[in-house]
C-alpha cells in the first residue's frame, strides 16, 4: 500500500493562501502603477486600465487558474475589487485577449520595475540552466510509439535567480549543445554592481571570474578537476580561497539549491 501522502493542516493552508494572495496584489500592483499611464482617444465605453489587466492576468497564472476558474471565483472576489476599486471585474475574454496582445516590451518593462523595488543591491544571484521539453512534442506519441524523450530533443533555459527573493531577473533559451559557460556574462550583464554571484562547475572559468569581479561581485563556483590557475590574478585567488577556507566556500555554494524550487516551480506550470 505505501506509505500516505503527508497533507497540510487545511487551517494552516488558509492562513498560507491568504497571506500569498495579499502579498502578490500588494507587490504586483505597485509595480504596475510605476508603468506610463495608458491614455484613451476615441468615443465608446473608456477601456479598463490596461496595467490593471495585466496585474489580473498575472494573479491568474500565479494561482493556477484557468479561465474558467477566473469567471467563477477571482472575478467575483470582493477583496480583488476593492483593491482595484472597480464595481466589475473584466470577462475572462477581455483578459484572455490582453494576454495574448501584451507585447514582450511591456512584460520587461514590468519585470524590470518588479527586480528594482524588491530585489536588494548590490543583487546577489543564483545561476543554473535545466532542461524544457519542446512544446511540438507530444508526451502520448512517444508513449504510443515507444520512444523516449531525450536530451537532444529538449531546449535548455538559463536562469538568474535573485538570492533574496527567487525572483528570476534574467533568462535565456538554448539548444540542448550550447555550453552554459558563456551565459553566465549574458544573464548578469544588466547589472552594474554584483554581490554573490553562485554558480555550478559548468560556468567556472577565468573570464566569468574577472567579469563578476569587475563589478564588484565574488564569484562562488567549484573548480573543475583539470584546472589549473598560475600568476597573479583574480582566479588564482579564488582557486587558494577554495583550497584553504573549502568549508566556508562550499557553505556559500550550497545556497545554489534554492533554484531548483523555482525550476519545479517553472516546470509545474
Amino acid at each position: 500500500m505505501g506509505k500516505p501522502n503527508i497533507r497540510l493542516n487545511p487551517q494552516v493552508d488558509s492562513v498560507r493562501n491568504r497571506v500569498l494572495f495579499n502579498k502578490a496584489i500588494e507587490i504586483l500592483l505597485s509595480c504596475a502603477l510605476l508603468l506610463p499611464e495608458p491614455h484613451y482617444k476615441g468615443k465608446g465605453r473608456r477601456p479598463y486600465d490596461s496595467r490593471l489587466v495585466l496585474v489580473l492576468c498575472v494573479l491568474r497564472v500565479l494561482f493556477r487558474k484557468t479561465y474558467a476558474d477566473y469567471e467563477t471565483e477571482m472575478r467575483t472576489d470582493k477583496r480583488l475589487m476593492e483593491v482595484f476599486k472597480l464595481d466589475k471585474l473584466p470577462c475572462k475574454s477581455t483578459v484572455n485577449n490582453y494576454a495574448l496582445q501584451c507585447s514582450l516590451t511591456l512584460l520587461s518593462v514590468f519585470n524590470k520595475k518588479l527586480i528594482d523595488a524588491w530585489v536588494k543591491k548590490p543583487v546577489d544571484l543564483l545561476l543554473d540552466a535545466s532542461g524544457i521539453r519542446l512544446v511540438g512534442r507530444s508526451i502520448w506519441f512517444c508513449i504510443v510509439a515507444g520512444k523516449k524523450i531525450l536530451k537532444k530533443d529538449c531546449d535548455k533555459i538559463h536562469i538568474a535567480v535573485s538570492l533574496c527573493s527567487l525572483l528570476i531577473v534574467n533568462f535565456r533559451i538554448s539548444n540542448s549543445k550550447r555550453n552554459d559557460s558563456p551565459f553566465l556574462r549574458k544573464l548578469v550583464s544588466a547589472f552594474r554592481v554584483l554581490g554573490l554571484v553562485i554558480a555550478d562547475k559548468g560556468y567556472s572559468n577565468k573570464t566569468n571570474a574577472v567579469f563578476v569581479s569587475k563589478r564588484g561581485g565574488a564569484f562562488f563556483s567549484p573548480f573543475k578537476k583539470n584546472a589549473k590557475p598560475k600568476g597573479l590574478n583574480i582566479w588564482r585567488n579564488l582557486f587558494v580561497l577554495w583550497d584553504v577556507f573549502k568549508g566556508v566556500c562550499e557553505g556559500i555554494y550550497h545556497q545554489r539549491a534554492k533554484v531548483e524550487a523555482v525550476f519545479s516551480a517553472l516546470k509545474n506550470r
